[in-house]
């Protein structure tokens, strides 16, 4: 557990870490100096991991603000299914220390969450996106007591949103970063526009990516000599993410490196992975960009699933003519991470060796 009132620095790295990653970070955790800081490795969904690190007053403020925004108090109970090495099941906790609130955690399983939801009373908890699916799959139906549950760590369909809330889940989707402390807007129970935390300021910059300034950014990156990189400048955090600033709401369009030009047209990866979701049932599947020399890049699809020509009828179906998938690719599990994301720049190695070992 995490004492918030300490100097004390806290390294917190996934178990299943490759051996070789987690020696060079905690090589680079032991070199930094930073008093009452917790380290957190991230890398997205591509590059190597590197270490965020957060103050504790900086991710106290984050937990305030979402308090604020979920009228959290300490009769209250969380439920945390999140890993504690991510920031959003460490949120989790710093919201509660806060409130005085009481924590279950367990290991993510849809019946046996729902049925823990039920025996502990929970009214708050947090998930990501394949976990709201996994419960809309299994038409599983909350406990009266479940009040809010934030989604987190990627963009939940609105498919997977209005099936979550047809069967009463009280699910609240949110943009967030682990270079925030998490949520950085999160919406109401009335509309599921992001509504930006009272904390934090947030603007579109020239090239259409979305900048924050506020109390809960990160102090900086971790070199591997355990010095501090300072992404800020004059205390705005411009993101990879692209977006839109009305007032106190805000849009999210995907990432910089999601648009990529297929036969002369912009297209959005994430608004292709989406629809991806839409059609692939329970089957492993992901897209995989890949040049190619006539359309420039094109959209090849990696699984395991044994009848991957569904799929491709249906995701080509409700796709543009130059966004249709090209080729499948066989695999035996698609590489995901903890949360359940896609280790992309991982599942593209896999795809290239695939593509490399073809005759001719």
């Amino acid at each position: 557990m995490i004492d918030w009132q300490s100097d004390e620095i806290h390294l917190l790295l996934n178990p299943r870490m490759p051996l070789e990653e987690r020696r060079v970070l905690e090589r680079a955790a032991g070199r930094v100096t930073l008093p009452a800081h917790v380290l957190i490795a991230s890398s997205g969904s591509t590059g190597a991991p590197r270490l965020v690190a957060l103050s504790k007053a900086a991710i106290l403020a984050s937990a305030a603000a979402v308090n604020r925004h979920l009228d959290a108090t300490g009769s209250d109970v969380w439920c945390s299914v999140l890993p504690q090495f991510h920031v959003g099941g460490l949120g989790i906790h710093a919201r509660a220390a806060i409130t005085g609130a009481r924590v279950t955690s367990a290991l993510w399983d849809a019946e046996s969450f729902t049925r823990l939801c039920a025996a502990e009373r929970v009214t708050l908890s947090a998930l990501v996106p394949a976990q709201v699916v996994d419960l809309v799959r299994a038409g599983l139906i909350p406990p009266p007591s479940l009040r809010a549950v934030v989604v987190g760590g990627g963009a939940l369909s609105d498919e997977a949103y209005k099936r979550a809330r047809s069967l009463g889940w009280p699910v609240l989707p949110s943009y967030g970063m682990t270079e925030c402390c998490s949520q950085v807007a999160t919406a109401t129970h009335t509309s599921p526009d992001l509504v930006i935390l009272d904390h934090l300021q947030v603007r579109s910059v020239e090239d259409g990516r979305l900048a924050i300034s506020g109390a809960s950014l990160l102090t900086g990156y971790v070199d591997p000599e355990g010095g501090l990189i300072d992404p800020k400048r004059e205390g705005w955090f411009v993101s990879s993410d692209l977006g839109l600033v009305e007032g106190r709401k805000m849009r999210v369009f995907g990432r910089v490196d999601d648009l990529v030009k297929i036969g002369g047209e912009l297209v959005s990866v994430a608004r292709l992975e989406r629809l991806l979701e839409s059609v692939q049932n329970d089957a492993d599947a992901a897209l995989v960009v890949v040049e190619d020399a006539r359309l420039g890049s094109a959209i090849h699809l990696a699984t395991s699933a044994t009848d991957p020509e569904r799929i491709v009828e249906a995701f080509n179906a409700r796709a543009h003519p130059f966004e249709r998938i090209r080729r499948v690719h066989r695999v035996e599990a698609i590489p995901r991470g903890s949360l359940g994301k896609v280790r992309r720049e991982e599942l593209k190695r896999v795809v290239a060796r695939l593509l490399a070992d073809e005759p001719g």
